[in-house]
């Protein structure tokens, strides 16, 4: 096998190994709202609040630790969406913010944490996933760049089989298992 032809394996493992790693990456669900959760516990009355003493306690201390520009309750443009280059000035349009984070107001409902747990695994399991693919194209390229030209000229007779990266690991390993063992009869 000349170099062009192992450039062109690594090439098309490569463009595999990345459309398989895109697939994996778009199978991610969307991470839970908390934001929906907290509407759906305020619709049937299940909604609970932090205890206030906490509360003011963190918000207390975030007051304190806060720069000369930062502030807990700031005025804002009510139709600002970005575009503060066209924000008006008019006194009637603004409005008073206070910005808390959400967790620290509320507590948050049981089936949002569930939620997440679950999301958190799946996220995980993809990513191991992505990270096993990952490492099975290094050893596949590293294989390609240094095998023997008798076990990468059966992996070429067999391109048809070579769309999954994990096949095409196993059959490298099978060609250099069977080189060794007819090396050790010898």
């Amino acid at each position: 096998m000349n170099q062009d032809q192992r450039k062109y394996l690594i090439n098309e493992v490569n463009n595999t190994c990345r459309s398989q790693s895109k697939e994996l990456e778009d199978s991610k669900p969307p991470r839970p709202s908390l934001n929906n959760y907290l509407v759906a516990a305020f619709l049937d009355n299940s909604i609970q609040f932090q205890d206030m003493k906490t509360l003011q306690k963190k918000i207390r201390e975030r007051v304190i630790n806060f720069g000369t520009d930062d502030v807990l309750v700031r005025e804002s443009d009510e139709d600002d969406y970005g575009y503060r280059h066209r924000r008006r000035r008019d006194s009637d349009n603004l409005v008073n913010q206070v910005q808390l984070i959400a967790e620290e107001l509320f507590v948050v409902p049981e089936a949002y944490t569930k939620a997440l747990n679950e999301w958190q695994k799946t996220v995980d399991d993809i990513e191991a996933k992505i990270r096993t693919l990952e490492a099975t194209r290094k050893t596949i390229e590293m294989k390609l760049q240094i095998g023997s030209p008798a076990t990468l000229e059966r992996l070429v007779t067999q391109a048809d089989n070579l769309g999954d990266l994990n096949l095409m690991n196993a059959q490298l390993i099978l060609g250099q298992d069977s080189e060794s063992q007819k090396r050790l009869k010898q």
